[in-house]
């Protein structure tokens, strides 16, 4: 390889770099290149560049994230500039037997503002397919899926060259669903619907409107969820089949940042459909249904993803029996089953609905790959939930269900349960006071757990509130126009359920602090539900018949498991304490150990002379 020296000494272009940049070999350079155009177009969001290696000028140049700042702030708008790409990412299409990149720049180095035209650069054109038949099917493959390492984390496998110049909106290619996002202008994907859910109708600000949504997975494996609103729902609705292909025509308009709540796809986008815009045709040819895509996560490692999804591949270890519960919303089925995989870890997975229809006595002791669950934390316990978007996949892979298997079979009865759950802690040598709690809390940015035997002084009145009706959430809702919202899942409805909050001061020897206690920890204290409650202060009145709730509590000992964590709170943070676990105290046992803690206090102090 060699370069092109500029007007400034002191910076050549790395020449052949567009070559190089199309057999593979680009990787690990930094190569510096010379800015020649820019392209217009009405979307003002996206640069789009053609650029000069000293050889050859190519114009499958897209600027992101830090490159677009820079370029903008630098006011290279209109100037021939020399940049050193920093780090960058490239993707790989085949358009008429000719191998062609598409360059994502995300950073550079400004090195020259403006200077005349380096060379006698030639548009380059690709490499020819019986130039790529030359290699062996391996190394091909290899070629074809590499990238930046800089970048492994936007890896993708394809692109289409979507310079506008030289394709036109009707010459579209079919491009990897991977490689859909806001900075492809115009794009065409082609897969298989795995997914589609029910039409249902919502309230907006405009009014009442509908929305069904799908997923589609390409032959590589990704997949994208699209949503179809409005006048599209009775379009799409019939059209859309799960396990038929379809060709979706669209442009960048229709693509946006996925909600991690409601997308379980791993994409980080999706595609909504409002009109006509977006082009949706069945396919006559069945295109082969690709694999499904496991990013499997490790029952261990669930508590580094709260609130997110997982895959999981596991062994059914144990399984209740659905049993109805009574809910804000009616009477809910529920089943909790117990996994358990090679990190022998227990964790529960909580099903409702239907949904439990779905897990038969069959897979008890088997393995079973689920797709999309939800993890929740509750008070320092992690556990799973099957939600609407969770997938049970069929066991295609026979290595990963003997593997599963033989593991079960050789460790099922030596592990020892690690279900997240904490220790009883009736060993008080194990408690904290809370002046040393208070200590160790304070810029701790780790959340942190904890014993403490204290005396409730005093409480809160309010021990109820307002909260989301949904399975599982606990959220406080906001009343608006007789309903009720829940930030936390975006949604509006017409009920909402009481659910427990209790705010208490608790003390010791060595100092006091304020304390939180939710739903089953707090009706574990109180010794009555949220709905009893309720039921006290309509009777008696809010005042009174909190009184009537709390009263026999005051100046009572108990022993309190207590996560504490830094909360956001005005301009700065706080430590929040919650209780996720309380437990009688034995006074007998309790004096006896505050005896022996004075007597090794006094030893202390005679043996130094205090």
């Amino acid at each position: 390889m060699s370069s092109t020296r500029t007007n400034k000494k002191e910076y050549e272009l790395t020449r052949d770099f567009f070559k190089l940049l199309a057999e593979n070999n680009a990787d690990r350079l930094k190569p510096i290149v010379q800015i020649m155009k820019r392209y217009s177009y009405k979307d003002e969001f996206s640069i789009r560049l053609r650029l000069n290696d000293g050889a050859y000028f190519y114009g499958g140049v897209v600027l992101e994230d830090e490159a677009v700042r820079k370029f903008e702030s630098n006011e290279m708008e209109n100037s021939r500039s020399i940049i050193k790409i920093l780090e960058f990412s490239s993707n790989t299409i085949l358009k008429d037997n000719i191998k062609r990149k598409q360059l994502m720049i995300r950073d550079f180095e400004l090195l020259v503002e403006d200077c005349p035209i380096i060379g006698k650069p030639k548009r380059y054109l690709g490499i020819p397919e019986e130039r790529l038949a030359l290699r062996n099917e391996k190394e091909e493959q290899g070629a074809l899926r590499e990238s930046n390492p800089q970048s492994l984390e936007r890896e993708v496998s394809g692109i289409v060259d979507i310079v506008m110049s030289e394709s036109s909106e009707n010459d579209l290619f079919i491009v990897p669903i991977l490689s859909i996002s806001p900075h492809l202008i115009q794009w065409k994907i082609q897969g298989v619907v795995t997914d589609k859910t029910e039409p249902r109708n919502f309230n907006n600000p405009t009014g009442a409107s509908k929305v069904f949504n799908f997923c589609i997975t390409d032959m590589e494996g990704t997949e994208i969820k699209v949503s179809c609103f409005g006048d599209m729902v009775a379009r799409l609705d019939g059209l859309i089949k799960v396990s038929s292909s379809y060709t979706i025509k669209g442009n960048n308009k229709a693509v946006k940042a996925s909600d991690k709540r409601y997308n379980n796809t791993g994409h980080e986008y999706e595609i909504t459909i409002r009109n006509d815009a977006v082009e949706v045709i069945k396919c006559e040819e069945l295109v082969p249904l690709p694999p499904q895509k496991i990013n499997r996560v490790s029952l261990s490692k669930i508590k580094i993803f709260p609130g997110s999804y997982v895959d999981i591949v596991a062994v059914v270890n144990n399984m209740e029996k659905a049993v109805d519960v009574y809910t804000g919303n009616g009477v809910v089925k529920r089943m909790n089953i117990y996994l358990i995989d090679e990190s022998s870890s227990f964790v529960k997975l909580t099903i409702w609905g239907d949904y439990c229809d779905e897990f038969t006595e069959d897979m008890l002791h088997k393995p079973i790959i689920l797709k999309g669950l939800e993890v929740n934390e509750f008070h320092g316990k992690y556990s799973l939930n099957f939600v609407y978007r969770s997938k049970i996949i069929q066991l295609n892979d026979v290595g990963i269900v003997k593997n599963m298997l033989n593991w079960y079979a050789k460790e099922r009865y030596s592990i020892e349960r690690n279900n997240n759950i904490l220790p009883s802690s009736m060993a008080f040598g194990k408690n904290v006071t809370l002046h040393s709690a208070i200590a160790n809390c304070l810029n701790d940015k780790e959340i942190r757990y904890f014993n403490v035997v204290g005396r409730i002084s005093k409480f809160k009145k309010n021990l109820i509130y307002e909260a989301c009706a949904q399975k599982g959430c606990l959220k406080k809702v906001f009343s608006q126009d007789g309903q009720y919202h829940c930030s936390k899942c975006n949604s509006t409805s017409n009920n909402f359920k009481y659910a427990l909050m209790a705010t208490f001061e608790i003390s010791d020897h060595s100092g006091s602090h304020w304390v939180a206690m939710y739903d089953g920890v707090a009706e574990k204290l109180l010794k009555k539900t949220a709905s009893e409650i309720v039921n006290t202060m309509e009777v008696d009145g809010e005042l009174d018949g909190c009184n009537m709730v709390i009263s026999s509590l005051i100046g009572t000992i108990h022993n309190f498991n207590v996560k504490c964590e830094l909360k956001s709170y005005k301009e700065g943070v706080v430590p929040k304490w919650s209780v996720v676990d309380v437990k009688p105290v034995n006074l007998a046992k309790y004096a006896e150990y505050l005896r022996d803690v004075c007597e090794s206090v006094g030893e202390f102090c005679f043996k130094n002379g205090t």
